[in-house]
């Protein structure tokens, strides 16, 4: 199960590989927004709040960076 699972991360080549991380980092940054915007009517503190702010700043730099490795890298 466990190379099954690093096959599909790494892919077939380094280029590849790095995409999938950085998609990864994104589904995670939107997974943690989602998490606090959905407990928010739950919750009277701003922790969710804060969750909700820190998981669309992840989003924001793994999207960044994805754009960024997009137009930097090797492949011609």
């Amino acid at each position: 199960m466990k190379a099954k699972i690093r096959h599909m991360i790494h892919g077939h080549g380094k280029h590849e590989a790095v995409e999938r991380y950085i998609i990864i980092g994104l589904m995670l940054g939107v997974l943690i927004a989602g998490i606090g915007i959905g407990t928010s009517p739950l919750s009277e503190t701003g922790a969710p709040a804060a969750m909700a702010m820190v998981g669309s700043f992840i989003t924001f730099v793994f999207s960044v960076i994805l754009v960024f490795y997009w137009v930097f890298r090797g492949d011609k």
